[in-house]
């Protein structure tokens, strides 16, 4: 009886040994994350330095040592920002070679969202002013759709791998195709793309908040 009593113990705790090995690399590999979503990239935490008292602003297409006034890492872009006035100065930045974009206050998805889209192609910088008018596009230009550009002095370029867009925008610009902007949070989505056709689907996006100071 005794014998019988260990060899069932013995079987026990076989089974239960097997059981956990099964269970726990299930478990570890398990972070909570959505294999299905968007996955932002790295973020990197190299960026030039920004200061409360920023220095003269102007746009070239590079972002200077304590030109803004207030940084942030929203998915893969680094955005900058400073406030003046009635007025916000932004620069885009991107480890990439294609288009980038930023949709301000989406309804629904895209849908509804006031997108400033960026590129380098053929060397010409473009930044669009646009509207996305459904939940998955399109986003025709503001000035397709009876509004007009109102992005203020648009400039970027391409280097070492970055992308880099300068440009100034009024925090209200009036257009109804815009979305304003204010002191505080901002819902923004953003999306990247591999190349500089902006016909071309993004290979990465997400979502995010613009805060303003």
């Amino acid at each position: 009886m005794f014998g019988k009593r260990l060899e069932f113990r013995f079987v026990w705790w076989l089974l239960a040994a097997l059981l956990l090995a099964i269970l726990l690399p299930g478990c570890a590999g398990n972070n909570g994350s959505n294999p299905t979503g968007p996955t932002p990239a790295p973020e990197n935490s190299s960026h030039p330095l920004v200061s409360v008292q920023p220095i003269a602003w102007t746009s070239n297409g590079t972002v200077t040592d304590n030109e803004y006034s207030q940084f942030q890492q929203i998915g893969p872009l680094q955005v900058f920002t400073r406030v003046e006035g009635d007025q916000v100065c932004m620069a885009l930045r991107a480890q990439n070679n294609g288009y980038i974009a930023l949709g301000i206050r989406p309804d629904f998805k895209m849908q509804g969202a006031d997108d400033i889209i960026c590129v380098i192609s053929g060397g010409a910088v473009s930044i669009t002013d646009a509207y996305s008018t459904g939940a998955f596009g399109p986003h025709p230009p503001d000035t397709e759709l009876g509004g007009s550009n109102n992005i203020l002095e648009p400039s970027g370029s391409q280097a070492d791998g970055w992308v880099t867009f300068e440009f100034k925008r009024q925090l209200v610009t009036g257009d109804s195709w815009d979305k304003p902007l204010s002191m505080g949070d901002n819902p923004v989505i953003w999306s990247i793309g591999r190349s500089a056709d902006t016909t071309i689907q993004h290979t990465n996006r997400g979502s995010g908040t613009l805060i303003l100071k």
